[in-house]
C-alpha cells in the first residue's frame, strides 16, 4: 500500500488535469447545450455507428430508459436520427447525423490540438514517463469494478 500523503498528492494531481481538459468540454457543452453524456452519446456512435439502446445504455452504465431520454434530446437537436433495423424492425438503431459527426470532429480537434500544445511543452523524457504512466493507470483501472456514472 502507499503511503495516504502520496495516494492524496496523486488524487489532486489527477483531479487538476481532468479539470485543465474539462474546461475544453465545459466550452463544447455549453456552446452545443448538451450533457456530458450527451456528448459521449455522440463519440460512441461515430465510433460504433448504429448501436441501438441497449449497447449505448451498457457502455455508459445507465438504464434503458434513460439512454432513450438522451437520444430522444439529440435527435431534437439534429444530432442523431434512429433508424428501423431492416432485419428485425423491433430494433432500433441510432446514427450520428452529418452535424453529430461534425461536432464530434470539432470537439476532438480542440481537446487534440491543445493536448499537443501541452504536450509539445514536454521533453522527450518526459513524455515518456507520461505515457508509462498513464498505461499503468489504465491497466490498474481495468482491474477495478467500474463505478457506477452519473447520468445526464
Amino acid at each position: 500500500m502507499h503511503d495516504q500523503e502520496t495516494v492524496e498528492k496523486a488524487m489532486r494531481l489527477y483531479a487538476r488535469a481532468v479539470g485543465i481538459l474539462d474546461t475544453l468540454r465545459v466550452q463544447a457543452w455549453k456552446q452545443l447545450d448538451i450533457t456530458v453524456t450527451q456528448l459521449r452519446v455522440l463519440f460512441i456512435l461515430r465510433d460504433t455507428a448504429g448501436a441501438p439502446a441497449g449497447f449505448l445504455a451498457e457502455h455508459l452504465r445507465v438504464t434503458p430508459p434513460t439512454v432513450t431520454g438522451l437520444v430522444d434530446r439529440l435527435v431534437r437537436m439534429g444530432f442523431v436520427r434512429r433508424e428501423e433495423d431492416p432485419e428485425d424492425r423491433r430494433l432500433v438503431r441510432n446514427y450520428l447525423t452529418e452535424r453529430g459527426l461534425r461536432v464530434v470532429g470539432e470537439v476532438e480537434r480542440e481537446g487534440r490540438a491543445f493536448l499537443s500544445k501541452v504536450f509539445d511543452r514536454l521533453s522527450p523524457e518526459h513524455m515518456n514517463r507520461l505515457v508509462a504512466s498513464l498505461e499503468d493507470l489504465v491497466t490498474a483501472a481495468m482491474a477495478v469494478e467500474p463505478v457506477e456514472t452519473a447520468t445526464g
